[in-house]
């Protein structure tokens, strides 16, 4: 008698466990789908309580992403975009722009995550006297590409009008040269196309992730 009443406590034990409806949330977190363009994209978790994460993927991003009910998140992009994403929803990013940091709640309230000030900025590019290109097989120009609050990062081309990748996703702003005699014309993910004509530093409108670009002497 005794251990066929055992049996029936475990038998309606592991019932009831199997009988449990999935959670909607895994241990208060929510997963987040950043989009970007050509298909490109990447997932992270942020907790639901309301405190601020630090996005590292420099992806350019599009849209955002969310398929669990009941939580709201504000993201904050490196050109200080602001978008909140609630519920079940896939929301643009415009203009579509690196996602810095984010912040979820599972009330139903978006709380705004506030800049870290002790993330420290990039160092700026100590400006150079403008030169001038010796000409020739081989030579190359070197060019900086400035995204939002102090981001940028200099690539070299050669001087042959070869197209050359660009690797960096950051999202771009500004294309500096500060060469003169040559002439230089880059395409971005979402597909600007931007000249830069010797000494020169040209707005890119929309800021975007630049894909690849050729360069000649004038």
């Amino acid at each position: 008698m005794q251990l066929l009443s055992e049996s029936t406590v475990l038998f309606a034990l592991a019932s009831s466990v199997f009988a449990a409806p999935l959670a909607v949330r895994t241990q208060n977190e929510v997963q987040i789908t950043f989009l970007g363009a050509a298909n490109a994209q990447f997932t992270q978790s942020f907790p639901t309580d309301g405190s601020t994460v630090a996005i590292s993927n420099p992806l350019s991003i599009s849209h955002i992403a969310s398929s669990t009910a009941g939580v709201t998140c504000t993201f904050i992009g490196i050109d200080h975009s602001s978008t909140t994403v609630s519920g079940v929803a896939t929301v643009d990013v415009g203009p579509p722009q690196t996602q810095t940091q984010g912040s979820c709640s599972a009330a139903g309230d978006p709380t705004t995550p506030t800049p870290d000030p002790s993330t420290p900025a990039p160092a700026p590019v100590e400006p150079s006297t403008p030169s001038t290109p010796s000409g020739g097989q081989g030579s190359s120009v070197t060019i900086t590409f400035q995204g939002a609050a102090d981001a940028q990062f200099s690539q070299s081309f050669p001087l042959d009008g070869a197209s050359t990748a660009i690797t960096n996703p950051l999202s771009i702003s500004h294309i500096v040269s500060s060469t003169g005699n040559v002439r230089c014309t880059f395409n971005g993910i979402d597909h600007s196309v931007t000249t830069v004509s010797g000494v020169q530093t040209v707005d890119v409108g929309p800021p975007q992730t630049q894909v690849n670009g050729a360069c000649t002497a004038a």
